[in-house]
């Protein structure tokens, strides 16, 4: 069942991935990825989205909305990861990339490490069992990213104190983007440490409106 399950994510994913003869063997992987992550969420609650539409379109198509804010990077930390979204999915698709999946819950990122292991992942992408504050205080990546952890100004004001561990942070936003950044001035901005963010916006097969803020630390 697992591998039908793989195959029907897959057949839905293929019209909507970046073109190349190598298509068809990321639709497969990224499948194999929402098999794996829908088995392990029988066990802990680590996704409440498990048919294969939605886990097709509104977790692998939405991750890959961060690709073209990656086109630099060459390590992503993928803060609060969950699921392993977007981290995993991007690390299916760039296959340069190396990722963090920083996830502060112990049984969760135990699972992680065990989906990261059957996809053969484990050369590029690390699970870290910690708050993504505390791992930035003492590494670095070049970009952080982080989806579904919180609203924008919380997320800025957590991480700026260790804002020197990355040298972008991209948060992956849905349409209510606007009201969270009701306040965020320039000045605020600058206080914590930020300029004004580049801002992506793309639409998910059904309609669903996505928002990406690119901001660079100062």
């Amino acid at each position: 069942m697992t591998s039908d399950f793989a195959q029907e994510v897959a057949t839905l994913l293929l019209p909507h991935l970046p073109p190349g003869p190598d298509r068809p063997a990321l639709a497969a992987e990224l499948g194999r990825f929402c098999a794996l992550l829908r088995a392990a969420n029988e066990h802990l609650n680590l996704t409440r989205i498990t048919d294969a539409r939605g886990m097709a379109l509104l977790h692998v198509v939405d991750a890959l909305t961060a690709l073209p804010l990656l086109k630099e990077a060459h390590h992503v930390a993928d803060l609060g990861s969950g699921g392993g979204v977007p981290g995993i999915p991007l690390a299916l698709a760039r296959k340069d990339l190396r990722v963090t999946l920083l996830e502060s819950r112990g049984r969760k990122a135990a699972a992680l490490q065990a989906i990261v292991a059957e996809l053969g992942l484990a050369r590029r992408v690390g699970v870290v069992s910690a708050r993504g504050e505390a791992w930035l205080a003492e590494h670095r990546a070049d970009t952080v990213v982080a989806r579904a952890v919180g609203r924008t100004p919380e997320v800025l004001e957590l991480l700026s104190p260790v804002r020197r561990g990355f040298r972008r942070l991209v948060l992956m936003k849905g349409p209510t983007v606007d009201a969270e950044l009701d306040g965020l001035t320039t000045r605020r901005l600058a206080a914590l440490g930020y300029g004004q963010p580049r801002r992506v916006e793309a639409t998910l097969p059904g309609g669903e409106r996505r928002v990406l803020l690119s901001f660079t630390p100062r």
